[in-house]
Order: structure tokens, then C-alpha cells, then sequence
């Protein structure tokens, strides 16, 4: 269980994050359009040693023309100890899950239960599968999930469709 700091400093994160995302979207097009490499899916990871900078190049890389989030990204906050999560682990998790402008619509630890999942079982969004892939035990991660790897053109209750989604996720337990 995390203490009050602790969530107020993961709180703080994300929302740095949504800001630097509103931020990126501010620079110019050509500058996002030289920064697309590629359609496809994969993962961006940075890590808690890395600098603001280190983000910031991070985030515009993985932005589309349109200033949409197209690569989910993994900013581990604290690395963990132990095994890592592959597919096919039960986890146990708590989570704070946000829009990009920091709008909250789930939380765990409010909640008072933390979420149990087997990666990669389909059972939740493919954002989630692909991004607790090599968490730790007791590690904190935030991961920046697209729209395509979260609920595509869908509004599912408080989200609305084709929305970027930001979590912040603490690995509790691998059973």
C-alpha cells in the first residue's frame, strides 16, 4: 500500500504528463511530422533516471500528425524488485486512471480494493496488457495508452471515444 505522498507524488506525475501532452501539441506540425517514423504500435519506454527533456522528445515522437498519442508509452516511476511480469502472470494492481487533461475517471485506491489481472488474457484494454508487461513487484509506472490500444472510436462511460488514456499503476502482487 502506498502512502499519502506517495500518491500525491504519482497524482503529480500524471499530470505533468497530460500537461506536457497539451504542451506538445502547441509545437508546430512539421516538427511532428519529422518525428513519425512508423504506423505502428510499439512501446516507448523511459525510466524515473531520465530527465524532463528525455520525456519531452518521448511524447512528440509518439505524436501523429493530428497531435494524437499513436505509441503507448511506459514511464516506470519506480522500477520494483524481483520477477517481472510475462504474459499469462496474475497480477494484483491498484491504478489511477485519468484522460490526458488529467480529468480522473477510476481509481483503486479510492475504491479501497486493487484490481486483479492475468496479462495478456484479453480481459482488459490492450494498453493494459502490453504495458504491465516487465513490471516488478512494488514497482510505479505510468503508461500513456492511445486510443487504439484503449477503446478506439468507443465512449465507454466517463470516456469519451478516440481518447488518449493516462495510469498510473502500482504492481501490488504477482500470484
Amino acid at each position: 500500500m502506498i502512502n499519502k505522498f506517495e500518491a500525491v507524488g504519482i497524482f503529480a506525475c500524471i499530470g505533468i504528463m497530460a500537461l506536457a501532452l497539451f504542451l506538445l501539441r502547441i509545437d508546430s506540425q512539421t516538427e511532428l511530422l519529422s518525428s513519425i517514423e512508423s504506423e505502428t504500435q510499439a512501446a516507448k519506454v523511459i525510466t524515473a533516471s531520465e530527465d524532463a527533456d528525455v520525456l519531452k522528445k518521448t511524447l512528440s515522437n509518439s505524436l501523429s500528425a493530428s497531435g494524437k498519442v499513436q505509441d503507448l508509452i511506459i514511464d516506470d516511476v519506480v522500477v520494483g524488485e524481483g520477477d517481472a511480469v510475462v504474459e499469462g502472470d496474475t497480477i494484483v494492481v491498484h491504478y489511477i486512471g485519468t484522460l490526458e487533461n488529467g480529468q480522473q475517471f477510476d481509481n483503486s485506491y479510492i475504491k479501497g480494493t486493487p484490481y486483479t489481472v492475468t496479462v495478456g488474457a484479453g480481459t482488459v484494454i490492450k494498453g493494459w496488457d502490453q504495458g504491465l508487461l516487465g513490471m516488478k513487484k512494488g514497482g510505479q509506472r505510468i503508461l500513456v495508452i492511445p486510443a487504439e490500444l484503449a477503446y478506439g472510436n468507443k465512449a465507454v462511460g466517463p470516456i469519451p471515444a478516440n481518447s488518449t488514456l493516462v495510469f498510473s499503476v502500482e504492481l501490488i502482487e504477482i500470484k
